[in-house]
């Protein structure tokens, strides 16, 4: 046994040293070797002037199948680019921009390929004058009292309303802003917390929380 412990513990640090070695040669053999993989490039408006805004569904991603190596590919990862798709000039109504190999945000220095573009091979646009207006804010709670402590059904928000600004359709359709749900299973007196908005699509609020106060007593 002791054989085997000078074995292991004996010069411990070359042995280290020369397995950092070994596994930094593997690595960089290993991510030398050429692959193809789909990489998605999410989309980011740009040039949208301060009186329009997008509405319809929120867009995700261009999606391309790319051919490189894995340390190409791993500082694609760390700078996440973004495929950039610029509103100047746009005014209200439909349009639609065709996505090309072309537009990919890729650096030419990489030497990644482009095989092909996966989805979309296009991107419909609706774009709105801007509005703004005050929506009441609507609290939301989970869950029961715990036993001793009851709640009448009372929440108070404040601030009780927000301001909106987006697409003035779906800005006159809301009837509300939610908040994030408070829970009340765990309370032993009025709980208080400070809950985040749900913001709409293609939105900006301000305020973007509130405090929501749930009044909890205790029960004789």
């Amino acid at each position: 046994m002791s054989l085997l412990r000078s074995l292991l513990l004996e010069n411990i640090g070359l042995k280290l040293v020369a397995l950092l070695l070994a596994l930094m040669v593997y690595l960089n053999v290993f991510t030398e070797r050429p692959a193809t993989m789909v990489v998605d490039f999410p989309i980011e408006f740009t040039d949208m002037p301060d009186s329009l805004a997008l509405s319809g569904p929120a867009l995700g991603a261009v999606q391309a199948e790319l051919r490189g190596t894995g340390k190409q590919f791993i500082r694609l990862w760390l700078t996440e680019p973004r495929f950039k798709i610029s509103l100047a000039g746009l005014g209200p109504g439909s349009h639609r921009r065709t996505i090309r190999v072309e537009d990919l945000p890729l650096i030419t220095s990489d030497r990644i390929t482009v095989q092909r573009l996966v989805s979309p091979e296009s991107i419909d646009l609706e774009v709105e004058r801007k509005t703004a207006r005050l929506v009441p804010l609507a609290p939301r709670v989970v869950g029961t009292p715990p036993p001793g402590m009851a709640w009448s059904g009372t929440v108070l928000v404040d601030p009780p309303a927000t301001r909106v600004r987006g697409p003035a359709r779906a800005v006159a359709m809301l009837d509300s802003v939610r908040l994030e749900p408070v829970a009340i299973h765990g309370g032993r007196d009025s709980i208080r917390v400070e809950a985040k908005a749900i913001v709409p699509d293609h939105c900006s609020i301000d305020p973007a929380t509130a405090t929501v106060i749930v009044p909890l007593t205790h029960q004789r």
